[in-house]
């Protein structure tokens, strides 16, 4: 991918995430976001992208959380708080999405390896507890 690709991907980010500002549900019609279905090839794409963004933030703020000897839940509410548009639009794919389901589901077993120092290869059921303020260690 040359640098301008990398741009104009990553503008196609920033108007989704500007639509969602007003209306999640509208920010996923892709297509009437110009370059994204090019660009991206996917609307599947364009959430993993964005879930990609998402992952990497909490990634860093579970670290920081580990390390500060801070619930983890704080952490993951905390970015929420930061980033409403984001969470908001990939909250309301979910639904339609099956490879963002499942991109999720390794960011819930991110979650559970901050949690519990262990990595595990199954889907946890903690995300419930972890997403709402439950014991986090």
């Amino acid at each position: 991918m040359s640098w301008n690709d990398f741009r104009a991907r990553r503008a196609v980010l920033e108007e989704v995430l500007a639509r969602a500002h007003v209306d999640p549900a509208v920010a996923l019609r892709f297509d009437e976001v110009p370059g994204a279905i090019q660009l991206f090839g996917s609307a599947d794409n364009i959430l993993l992208a964005l879930q990609h963004r998402w992952s990497n933030h909490l990634a860093a703020r579970l670290d920081q959380a580990v390390e500060d000897g801070t619930p983890v839940n704080a952490a993951w509410r905390e970015l929420a708080g930061e980033q409403p548009e984001l969470r908001a639009l990939l909250d309301a794919a979910s639904a339609s999405s099956v490879p963002l389901r499942g991109s999720q589901r390794d960011e819930q077993r991110m979650i559970e390896a901050h949690t519990t120092g262990r990595v595990s290869g199954h889907r946890s059921d903690r995300r419930t507890t972890v997403l709402s303020g439950g014991s986090s260690r």
